[in-house]
């Protein structure tokens, strides 16, 4: 405890990402210091201070509290500080809110915890800091800045975060961490990557051997550690880490994860819609999202993905774009783009990227209101010209643009009704 992080400093920098988290840590403050009760800011703040990153990332800013006192208090001031009910969490004695910032903030009662079986949520009890930071994922995780008693701005750092943060190392503070709990796996992966690092040779082996938990998890534990990882900033890194550590497999052994799904992601939906186009298995979509978790847009776009898939020789083989365009109107852009990325110079991926690249442009240059005063009845005679007119400018065979061209297509359409 040989560094200090004075209460205004912390509340500066906790600010400078949410003016709101800022202001609702400095009324939990006012109450701790009135009601003589220790306050703590723990995780990540307390990770980014000791690193020293950029105040205002991208990334929104995720508050982690902790009160060695009864947390009915402080969520009342939560609360009434934020304009916005908490949601409690009873069994943790955790309270939570979502700012209208996008920051979070977690009020947690400094506490115990033991696992009864791999996998399975903890049994919590109070207990004082240096208990609470024992239980943490990883050493990084590990340190406290207190805000109020008598270490008020001292750093408790009892299992060397400095030192790890220092090196850009992820390891886990017991043997039996990845076991008590297999998120836990995800976690180092998406950790290791932000903080552009390492995973520890020793946590690397615990990795390894305790990776079949993964199978345990509930679909919706797995399926939220997964998502976070995917919308990180350094999810392609950590996507990497997660091939090394066979992650996926260890999940679901029908699930491998291509190298290509990796290099370039741009959050869940883009990479399940990777999955979908990458996967051999024509049936993927129906096992896969019940094994992850996944929620209904990522459904989709592993879906669209497949589909695609199945359309890839066909399209890369057409000629006209038109029928390029009438393949791929119905396909979602999540897939689309992923595909452009994937095939790249390819016959597919060109035709693809084209389609991209026009399609807003491709209208009917004559519209069902015109073609109905040229004399066409509303109905499916009109919409099939609607369609003929904007093939015709797909292929080069209708310049929009040529005045003499329209007015003898009008002519043309007048005289045929």
């Amino acid at each position: 405890m040989n560094r200090k992080f004075p209460q205004r400093g912390v509340l500066d920098f906790v600010s400078q990402r949410s003016e709101t988290a800022g202001a609702v840590l400095f009324a939990l403050c006012q109450t701790a210091e009135l009601r003589g009760e220790p306050l703590f800011v723990v995780g990540g703040v307390v990770r980014d201070m000791l690193l020293g990153v950029d105040q205002t990332p991208q990334q929104s800013l995720d508050l982690d509290v902790a009160v060695d006192a009864d947390p009915t208090p402080y969520r009342t001031v939560i609360t009434d500080a934020a304009a916005v009910a908490a949601t409690r969490h009873d069994r943790f004695g955790t309270a939570s809110v979502r700012l209208s910032d996008g920051a979070s903030i977690d009020l947690a009662r400094t506490r115990s915890e033991r696992y009864p079986a791999p996998g399975s949520l903890p049994i919590v009890e109070p207990a004082p800091i240096d208990v609470d930071l024992a239980r943490r994922d990883f050493t990084i995780h590990s340190a406290a800045v207190a805000l109020s008693g008598p270490n008020s701005g001292w750093l408790l750092d009892p299992f060397g975060a400095s030192a790890d943060l220092d090196a850009r190392v992820i390891r886990t503070l017991h043997r039996d961490s990845f076991r008590d709990d297999p998120t836990r796996l995800i976690r180092a992966a998406r950790y290791a990557a932000r903080i552009g690092g390492t995973i520890a040779r020793s946590t690397v082996r615990d990795a390894r051997r305790d990776r079949p938990t993964l199978s345990l998890l509930s679909i919706g534990r797995f399926g939220d550690a997964w998502r976070l990882l995917l919308n990180d900033q350094a999810s392609s890194k950590a996507l990497r880490i997660t091939r090394r550590l066979k992650i996926t497999q260890s999940r679901e052994a029908r699930w491998s994860l291509p190298a290509r799904c990796a290099d370039w992601p741009r959050g869940a939906e883009f990479f399940w819609s990777c999955v979908g186009l990458t996967s051999r298995s024509d049936q993927i979509e129906r096992w896969l999202p019940e094994s992850v978790g996944m929620r209904r847009q990522e459904r989709a776009a592993l879906a669209a993905g497949v589909e695609l898939r199945g359309l890839r020789r066909s399209v890369g083989a057409m000629r006209r774009p038109s029928r390029v365009a009438a393949a791929l109107s119905r396909i979602p852009d999540v897939a689309l783009e992923s595909a452009a990325t994937l095939w790249g110079a390819s016959a597919s991926g060109r035709a693809v990227s084209t389609y991209l690249a026009r399609r807003d442009d491709v209208r009917s240059p004559i519209s069902a209101t015109r073609l109905r005063e040229l004399g066409l009845e509303p109905g499916v005679a009109l919409g099939e010209r609607l369609r003929s007119l904007e093939a015709e400018v797909w292929d080069g065979a209708l310049d929009p643009n040529d005045p003499v061209s329209m007015a003898q297509i009008e002519e043309q359409i007048r005289l045929s009704r």
